[in-house]
């Protein structure tokens, strides 16, 4: 039974882990992100919010260990760890950081509460994941899959198979991916769930409402001989043999500890309510100011993330280059997108034709990561709302494909100085041939020659004249739309 527990963790864990990652790559429809703890609390997603926190009542953080992707992979890192025999990673008790968990995430409830999502992102465990496995995992499974594509080619075994496109992220965020990779990766081999335990603020949430599950690791006094084997195994260090104690706010529902014991004295069992003492036991516990000052936090992160009020806290500068970002189809406004997107990058893996790529400085610091549509790397295809069913956080509206082909995102300007017809003589036409609306058509003006018009009325800014246009630079461009549309 006690290794059951372990086995069946672990089996659905790496199901729903494989999964997420087949969402990333497109194969598999975005359900399991709209269950991520912070992007349901932007978009106010109540349902799930419910879910969880019940089951956290009732479990503990089992969230952690089975739906987080984050928390998944560092257990894939630390189960390679311990295979490695001069690395058998003993783990011993060490004492809660509560003052950095809270302060991070009252950090984050600030954050909410100033519609600043991009600083949100930078410590959301979905959002993490989805940056390593787009921005910094992308391009090398691409290259390995074009490469594998190519043998089975050269020796025609599976017709079907086809190469991908190789689209390059931003050198900065392949920069900041390759930051969490490493760093991640270094914490986990080392130190096991430390980052869970210490900095992300979900894991934090949860701890708190962990406190008072139901069914919990528990230590049998009688039957413990002391002999420190669940200590020694606990990725999170949570486990205090010599005084029996069991941190259930950073217990991440892992079973090792139960399937280690040699005498069965570490059950996952339930618990009667215990009243809590005045002062801390064995200087280890919390007090009760301590439980009412942290559940407040914890509460009042939820009430700020579900709030989702105004930005008052303004981006700061951009590069200056004087061009707004287009927003994809089902984006209600720049205010609002910034407010709600965490930068996970769901959208643009999905992304058919590459126009959505993480902003970097075009839209201010504070929105470094979010994505925007640039119409040299690729436009809106007209038959396509992947990014408005995959947005988990409510950033972009879900849309119906009838309604997306009719969304207006931005307007084409032409300038007649760049157009190859004006500046060379050349007959080129691509605008309008590509146009998936014909809002653009070829008018002759007086010297004989015909130039492109643009039915402002028609066009709904998709970006597919500025990406084909064959000058340099682009003689017909997007622009955002007035404020007044």
């Amino acid at each position: 039974m006690r290794n059951m527990l372990q086995r069946g963790r672990i089996v659905l864990s790496w199901l729903l882990m494989g999964a997420m990652v087949l969402t990333f790559a497109g194969i598999v429809a975005p359900v399991l992100p709209q269950w991520q703890v912070l992007p349901a609390l932007l978009a106010g997603n109540l349902l799930v919010i419910a879910v969880i926190i019940v089951l956290t009542l009732l479990l503990g953080r089992i969230y952690c260990s089975v739906l987080c992707p984050l928390g998944i992979s560092q257990d894939f890192v630390f189960w390679l760890a311990k295979r490695r025999k001069k690395n058998r990673r003993k783990f011993t008790f060490r004492r809660e950081r509560r003052i950095v968990r809270y302060s991070i995430l009252m950090l984050t409830g600030l954050a909410f509460l100033a519609g600043l999502s991009g600083f949100v992102g930078l410590v959301d465990p979905y959002s993490i994941f989805g940056r390593i496995v787009h921005d910094g995992l992308g391009l090398p499974v691409a290259y390995g899959w074009n490469a594998l594509v190519g043998v089975n080619e050269s020796h025609g075994w599976i017709p079907v198979l086809s190469k991908t496109d190789i689209l390059w992220p931003p050198l900065a965020a392949m920069a900041l991916a390759g930051v969490y990779f490493v760093v991640l990766t270094v914490l986990a081999w080392r130190y096991g769930r430390a980052y869970c335990h210490t900095v992300c603020p979900v894991g934090t949430l949860l701890g708190t409402l962990s406190r008072f599950s139901l069914f919990r690791p528990v230590i049998d006094g009688s039957r413990c001989t002391h002999c420190g084997a669940c200590e020694k195994t606990c990725r999170s260090s949570c486990i205090d043999v010599a005084h029996g104690f069991v941190d259930t706010s950073r217990c991440v529902d892992c079973f090792d500890c139960v399937a280690v014991c040699p005498k069965g004295a570490l059950t996952f069992s339930r618990t009667l309510p215990v009243k809590l003492p005045e002062k801390k036991l064995s200087g280890e516990g919390i007090s009760r100011r301590e439980m009412l000052l942290t559940t407040a936090v914890a509460a009042g992160t939820i009430a700020a993330g579900l709030a989702r009020s105004q930005t008052v806290v303004p981006a700061l500068m951009g590069t200056g280059k004087g061009k707004k970002k287009i927003l994809p189809p089902g984006a209600v406004s720049a205010d609002a997108f910034a407010q709600r997107c965490t930068a996970c990058h769901l959208c643009v893996s999905r992304c058919p034709s590459g126009v959505l790529v993480p902003a970097v400085l075009e839209n201010g610091a504070l929105q470094m990561g979010q994505p925007y549509m640039d119409f040299s790397k690729g436009y809106c295809v007209y038959n396509c709302n992947f990014c408005s069913q995959a947005c988990p956080a409510g950033a972009i509206r879900p849309l119906e494909l009838a309604v997306k082909e009719k969304t207006k995102i931005g307007i084409a300007r032409y300038a007649q100085f760049h157009c190859l017809i004006a500046r060379d003589g050349i007959v080129c036409g691509n605008c309008a041939r590509h146009c998936p609306v014909q809002a653009i058509t070829l008018v002759e003006n007086k010297d004989g020659r015909s130039y492109p018009h643009v039915d402002g009325a028609r066009c709904i800014g998709c970006g597919s004249c500025e990406y084909h246009c064959p000058a340099k630079p682009a003689a017909i461009s997007v622009s955002t739309l007035p404020k007044s549309s």
